[in-house]
């Protein structure tokens, strides 16, 4: 089981995975429904482990944290490392996208085949093409300090849940150690549970990839095509912003990125075909503590509180978002209002960060109400970048916060155990029996035939659409 285990979560594997599920989608567009919904009830399943997981890690990260004698100053001083960070990110990928132009020259038989995805989609919007329409209102953030701890939490607003915590946690750190010994045995184990059960609920990740490709690609149709020059300027924004968080820890640990990809590529993984963030948070504690050698303290602190109120992927992608559907309109932006897109990217984060489900709507009507953008006519495709984009949000998230850890903590460096095993691991010798090699050969084969068909459906359905 172990071993079938660490085969299906090899990205690899979820990768074929995602593949499969978006043939399926393509395949049985009928059946996006059902994907949708199986899909929702996998969010549900992951969101009610995760969320009092987080807040425990907050809680013991603060309490190691003031015990191994940290000062509040310098968690401050970490919080706004951390937004100018997530500044830095937007101005960056607004920046990158505009110089490559993304967006700009759609051919006419794309924007009608937008215009088809759009007039198909059930969204209870205003369309506008003239930007004549009011502009969309935004709520208003819950209140950052909650009144009631317990309304935050039934709400999911995961920012006051924190600041409770973390007011919570401050009180007990004051008290005497003798005195909230009992209360944290009771909270660690319940800490540990909640990492069994979320270990447990990851097991399912590849039906969970294959669930929400073919939700996705069976909602969108044949023009997901559309969003190809999207998700190709927002890959190679997240890459360079990924690239310079391990940079970072490499240059912290004084090691190759060799190293410190073996030991992170469980939860990169789980952050990238996970719906849900969170999801990967105990691996990363794990990683980041066990196999590169830095505090634990710090580690559950920041790699849990960072990602939350600094999310430095969501401000990277509203940002080259707004900057791709103003060139989809021809709108030119001038440096200035690249840093003002910026800045709004990360007051949008901030704003709505306490506000479950997607926020496409919402900042459509901000870019609308400042630069004019009509945006609400793209809104399904919005939507549906949005889904796609979330796995990589998290991972830039997350490796950010990383690399907070990696800047603030002592130097870390890698356990002898954790290098040892690393270079042992350069040399794989694998050997199989007949049987074995006999199964491998029918898998590989059946993955061909796999992708061949899949391949020949998508063009057949393309012919007999253009004929009929």
């Amino acid at each position: 089981m172990k071993a079938l285990h660490a085969i299906l979560h090899q990205p690899a594997a979820l990768l074929a995975a995602m593949l499969l599920g978006a043939w399926c989608g393509l395949a049985w567009p009928a059946a996006s429904p059902l994907f949708a919904a199986l899909a929702a009830l996998y969010l549900s399943l992951v969101q009610a482990a995760t969320l009092p997981f987080l807040a425990l890690a907050v809680y013991f990260g603060l309490q190691r944290s003031v015990a191994g004698g940290a000062p509040w100053g310098r968690l401050a001083w970490l919080l706004a490392a951390g937004l100018a960070g997530m500044l830095a990110c937007a101005l960056a990928g607004a920046l990158l996208t505009s110089a490559a132009a993304g967006g700009a020259g759609m051919a006419p038989d794309q924007a009608a085949a937008l215009g088809r995805l759009t007039a198909r989609a059930e969204i209870g919007a205003p369309i506008s093409l003239r930007g004549d329409a009011p502009p969309a209102a935004m709520p208003a953030a819950p209140d950052l300090v909650p009144a009631n701890l317990y309304a935050a939490l039934a709400a999911g607003a995961v920012p006051s849940v924190l600041v409770g915590v973390i007011l919570f946690g401050a009180a007990v750190a004051a008290q005497k150690v003798e005195r909230a010994a009992q209360l944290g045995s009771i909270l660690e184990a319940v800490y540990r549970g909640l990492e069994g059960v979320i270990g447990l609920v990851n097991t399912g990740l590849p039906l969970i990839a294959f669930v929400l490709a073919a939700a996705a690609v069976g909602a969108a149709g044949t023009e997901i095509s559309l969003l190809g020059g999207f998700l190709g300027s927002w890959a190679v924004a997240a890459l360079l912003a990924s690239g310079l968080a391990l940079a970072a820890l490499c240059w912290r640990l004084k090691s190759a990125p060799a190293p410190v990809l073996t030991a992170l590529r469980m939860p990169l993984t789980v952050c990238l075909f996970s719906p849900v963030g969170t999801a990967a948070l105990p691996e990363f504690i794990e990683a980041l503590s066990v196999r590169l050698g830095f505090p634990r303290g710090t580690v559950e602190l920041l790699a849990s509180a960072f990602p939350v109120f600094a999310r430095s992927g969501e401000a990277l992608f509203h940002a080259v978002l707004a900057v791709y559907a103003a060139n989809i309109y021809g709108h030119a932006l001038a440096l200035q209002d690249l840093v003002l897109l910026a800045l709004l990217s990360c007051w949008f984060t901030l704003a709505t960060s306490g506000l479950p489900g997607a926020k496409a709507a919402l900042w459509s009507g901000v870019l609308q109400a400042r630069f004019g953008l009509p945006l609400d006519a793209l809104l399904p495709v919005l939507v549906a970048v949005e889904v796609l984009c979330e796995g990589t949000r998290s991972l830039v998230s997350y490796l950010a916060a990383a690399a907070l850890v990696a800047l603030s903590a002592e130097p870390g460096r890698l356990p002898a155990a954790t290098a040892r095993d690393s270079v042992q691991g350069a040399s794989v010798v694998l050997v199989l029996g007949r049987r074995q090699a006999v199964l491998s050969l029918l898998l590989l084969g059946g993955t061909l035939l796999l992708v061949f068909c899949a391949g020949l459906g998508a063009g057949l359905r393309k012919h007999l659409l253009a004929t009929f």
